[in-house]
């Protein structure tokens, strides 16, 4: 079983089909070292009120500009194989989170996907990015973006969702599941996902407690256990940067809230997600939902997984007229790091379709 892909499609996730297919990023471009050190270090530091500053990273010019958020765990450094490829479109910003990467601690807030919105409203807003923009999304920073397009429509003119992570997974997949595999197996699969995120939370609340008094041992079992692993196309200076920042509380304490308080960790507001999400409230802005295209075939849990993500990303491409999804060979979760033209070539498409509000967007 993927490690559960329906609940977390996160950094387990990738760890997993990371080491599955050694072979599987021979198609992607080696990071230059003149580009790895933009990332390894903060760029612009934005105050967007109460003392908090976010650090964005812009770079080309044009518009409509383009802002990338990241999965969990992740911060702007996950963006440095497209992010220079799409500043040849058009201005490209990403950001890092209220706590992860260079930006400020996030406090004793939780992390929520709405918290996280208000925190990306308020920088556009302080960094005079023009509106509308065009939003970029991986897994959890996918379902943020999608959130955010949904809140404050007027500043959105399209998106590209990565992998995105998804709302209600279960009550959106439950009868297509029951349909193909039968009740005790749709069943037993919906509960080892939630058992799996239930101990996934508990693993990550356990690493933040690890950091009260000292930071933890970048040696250690204990480090390995709670951080992302190295991502070779990423290149020596990310990896230094990620190694100095991951091992902080600052670092873990974040993590453990942005997952405990995400669509997988807290279902209180599903009902409001239920509403928002509901026919086509993105109206006719270009939509392109990219879908990793590797699993085990062989594990019928996995295939179930793989079944599930799928029907709730061509669910997500429906909430736009101009929306599609996209299964992109050769790619693990981490999409942006296994094709990352397959990013930027979306983003193209966005933005053409975003030009010419009759063009149809191929799939």
């Amino acid at each position: 079983m993927q490690n559960s892909i329906i609940l977390t499609g996160c950094v387990l996730l990738w760890v997993v089909a990371f080491s599955a297919t050694p072979g599987a990023h021979a198609t992607a471009p080696a990071l230059s070292s003149d580009v790895g050190r933009q990332y390894a270090r903060p760029h612009d530091l934005v105050d967007i009120g109460k003392g908090k500053r976010i650090n964005l990273f812009c770079m080309g010019t044009g518009a409509p500009t383009v802002i990338f958020d990241s999965g969990l765990s992740d911060w702007s450094s996950i963006w440095a194989l497209v992010q220079p490829g799409v500043a040849k479109l058009t201005r490209a910003c990403s950001y890092d989170r209220a706590g992860m990467g260079f930006s400020d601690a996030s406090g004793t807030a939780a992390r929520s996907p709405i918290a996280n919105d208000e925190n990306l409203h308020a920088l556009i807003r302080a960094a005079r990015i023009p509106t509308p923009v065009v939003l970029v999304g991986h897994s959890l920073g996918g379902f943020n973006m999608k959130l955010y397009a949904a809140l404050y429509p007027e500043d959105v003119a399209g998106l590209v969702l990565v992998d995105p992570a998804e709302d209600r997974n279960i009550e959106r997949t439950a009868s297509r599941l029951r349909a193909k595999y039968g009740e005790a197996f749709a069943a037993r699969v919906a509960l080892d996902d939630l058992s799996y995120l239930q101990m996934t939370v508990a693993q990550y609340d356990t690493c933040a407690e690890a950091t009260t008094t000292k930071d933890l041992d970048p040696a250690s079992d204990e480090y390995k256990n709670c951080t992302d692993p190295v991502r070779p196309l990423l290149g020596p200076d990310i990896a230094a940067a990620r190694l100095k920042i991951q091992v902080e509380r600052r670092y873990q304490v974040t993590q453990a809230s942005e997952l405990a308080n995400s669509v997988y960790g807290d279902q209180r507001p599903d009902p409001i997600y239920a509403r928002l999400f509901s026919g086509h409230p993105f109206g006719n802005r270009p939509l392109i939902v990219l879908t990793h295209s590797i699993y085990d075939a062989k594990d019928p849990e996995d295939a179930a997984d793989d079944l599930a993500w799928n029907t709730t990303h061509d669910q997500t491409a429906q909430l736009s007229r101009r929306g599609i999804n996209r299964i992109v060979p050769g790619t693990h979760h981490n999409i942006e790091v296994d094709q990352p033209q397959a990013v930027v070539e979306a983003v193209r498409q966005v933005l053409k379709a975003v030009a010419d509000p009759h063009a149809r967007i191929a799939r």
